[in-house]
């Protein structure tokens, strides 16, 4: 797999994913990415239909945006935690929106999803939750809920406005279990408290640092430096790589923090099985990574 871009560039999204403070008053284009480029077409996720009760559906929440590593696409990363992330294919504008009520920036003047949220609160209603729906010709498709005088009325949204107006109101985000079934596997850098995380060859890793320093045990005790893996694909655990283990090593390369795992893995992109060093419960070991099953799908 070809990266569009080097990592050096990969750090200047920095901006976007909450690496560095986004500018309060920074404006946003008015250009847009189409909703899914065809890539997404040969995605295992099946169509579904219409919004559901939320005890019929998931709650998740978006823990933040982040760049498909394939496209450089921006995307909205939907999970309760790192084991299943639907990656939301959404424009630019809609990213920078929703990374900006995920950091609390203000703006001098409301942006449109600020203006929103204020028409909406004026006129007396109160968005309850967002409910992503189904996938409809490569389309994700969302249901705004809002709670007015006359009950609840339920509006059709594109799911990157609805997560916008989420992230600034603090509903619930719901999402149909189908969708969570056959998730596509997409290649990402995003972030989370401040800190990268990269999920490439099925593999999601994080800084140590946070966890591993508060709980003093598990995997990462005794591991100073290194990659705390969140996710390990099935075929990647059944090589013996597993969540709360810490990778130091990616071939013959240190994996400090997570860019220096991209670059790492970005380096045995044309390899077949990859040695990688790991650390559990304070003792390290070298594993072999399985070779790659094919190409990542992406979409947006």
């Amino acid at each position: 797999m070809m990266y569009p871009y080097p990592t050096a560039a990969l750090v200047a999204s920095a901006l976007l994913l909450g690496l560095a403070p986004l500018p309060g008053a920074a404006q946003v284009g008015p250009g847009e990415r189409p909703t899914t480029p065809a890539e997404i077409r040969s995605s295992p996720l099946e169509e579904s239909s219409g919004p559901q009760e939320s005890r019929q559906l998931v709650q998740v929440e978006v823990a933040s945006v982040g760049v498909d590593l394939a496209s450089a696409a921006p995307l909205a990363l939907l999970h309760s935690d790192w084991e299943n992330v639907l990656p939301i294919w959404i424009g630019d504008a809609e990213a920078v929106a929703i990374a900006r009520a995920l950091q609390g920036v203000s703006v001098p003047r409301p942006m449109t999803h600020d203006l929103l949220v204020g028409v909406m609160e004026t006129l007396g209603g109160t968005l309850e939750e967002i409910q992503i729906t189904e996938i409809r010709e490569a389309t994700f498709y969302g249901v705004l809920r809002i709670r007015t005088a006359g009950g609840i009325r339920e509006v059709d949204t594109r799911p990157s406005d609805a997560l916008a107006l989420a992230v600034r109101t603090r509903a619930r985000i719901f999402v149909a279990p189908e969708l969570l079934e056959n998730i596509p596997e997409v290649e990402f850098l995003s972030a989370e408290g401040g800190n990268p995380i990269v999920r490439v060859r099925g593999i999601t890793v994080g800084a140590i640092e946070g966890e591993s320093r508060r709980s003093g045990s598990g995997a990462a005790a005794g591991a100073t430096q290194g990659v705390r893996v969140l996710h390990a694909a099935s075929e990647v655990e059944a090589r013996g790589l597993q969540r709360g283990d810490v990778v130091t090593r990616v071939a013959d390369r240190a994996t400090r923090q997570p860019l220096d795992f991209l670059e790492a893995m970005r380096d045995q992109r044309d390899a077949g099985a990859i040695q990688v060093t790991r650390i559990r419960d304070g003792a390290e070991d070298t594993i072999q990574l399985p070779p790659r099953r094919g190409p990542a799908r992406t979409g947006q």
